[in-house]
């Protein structure tokens, strides 16, 4: 047999060996038990680089990522997910237990600065202003009218009764801008009041009170009824968006910034971490990683024969050794 044959046969032996081994769970097994010695007590963030990482992050972060390329699968899995959701009878106390619920709550009492906060930005508001000066219009024109309070005052009372009740109304239109512009001009003391009051009522105890009287209350909803309440199409444009606003956030030196410390954090925290300590944290075994995994890495691999897809990659990682001149060397030295 000559040189070139002998090469050629060892190549495609050693394909097919690979193929039926990729396929076998058994193989992924022994891989990954081999993997675990291998790394035996070595912290997981020894085996990075987190500026190495930062710098790849980041290079994609600013040019390759975009999540407008999957635009229309995150579309149909949203609505894929939402259409289930909808027909889905569980309820809100089944989807966050009252523990859980005690434990949110614990942390956002925690939170009174920003509380405080939260309520001056709201009462500060444009908007909050307009609502609040028409609700006090309202009542006090509908207070003046109601309770012929205006009848009271001297000299509309006999102007009543002579028969014209309808000086009243006359009365109070005139009124209307002199009491609009009163509120203009004291709806911001007004609001303080009401923010000084919010913050005096919504004490950790009261709002305890409220939040656990509102869990009681929704606990027992489905939120399935509401989702149906969504317009259709609604989804498409939400995804379009975030995609958009997903795509520009990636871009900011913000964003950049934070991911840099975030991945130097988390390389830094498992710098002491050997995988053992990371899976018993996780409180799982390696033997169950094993026995999850690798039924499914043998099964990928099956398809990935059937889609004539792995096959051509093996042969194409085999050739860079079988056709170097390495090999040829080797082989053609056995020859004589």
């Amino acid at each position: 047999m000559s040189s070139a044959e002998l090469i050629s046969a060892l190549r495609d032996a050693h394909q097919a060996h690979l193929c039926v081994q990729l396929q076998n769970e058994d193989h992924w097994q022994a891989l990954m038990a081999q993997a675990s010695v291998s790394l035996g007590a070595v912290p997981l963030g020894k085996l990075v680089d987190s500026d190495s990482l930062t710098t790849v992050v980041d290079q994609w972060l600013q040019q390759a990522l975009s999540a407008q390329g999957l635009q229309t699968v995150v579309s149909d899995v949203s609505k894929a997910v939402w259409e289930a959701a909808e027909k889905d009878p569980a309820t809100v106390g089944e989807l966050l237990s009252e523990d859980h619920f005690e434990a949110i709550l614990e942390q956002v009492l925690k939170l009174q600065t920003l509380r405080e906060k939260a309520i001056h930005a709201a009462m500060s508001h444009p908007l909050v202003s307009e609502m609040v000066s028409e609700m006090l219009y309202t009542g006090i024109k509908n207070f003046l009218l109601e309770e012929n309070a205006l009848a009271k005052l001297p000299g509309v009372s006999s102007v009543m009764k002579m028969g014209r009740k309808s000086m009243v109304g006359k009365a109070m239109g005139g009124m209307e801008e002199s009491i609009r512009d009163y509120l203009r001009k004291n709806i911001r003391v007004t609001l303080r009041t009401g923010e000084q009051w919010l913050n005096k009522q919504l004490t950790n105890e009261r709002i305890e009170q409220l939040a656990r009287d509102g869990y009681q209350r929704v606990a027992p909803l489905k939120p399935a009824n509401y989702l149906k309440l969504v317009p259709a199409g609604t989804i498409d444009e939400v995804v379009s968006q975030g995609c958009a606003i997903g795509d520009e956030t990636a871009r900011l030196d913000y964003t950049r910034r934070l991911v840099s410390v975030g991945i130097h954090a988390a390389v830094h925290s498992l710098s002491d971490m050997p995988l053992q300590t990371l899976l018993d944290g996780m409180k799982i075994s390696e033997d169950q990683v094993r026995q999850i995994t690798a039924p499914a890495l043998a099964r990928g691999a099956r398809v990935l024969i059937e889609q004539g897809v792995l096959e051509p990659f093996i042969q194409w990682v085999l050739d860079d050794f079988y056709q170097s001149a390495a090999c040829k060397a080797a082989i053609e030295k056995i020859n004589g």
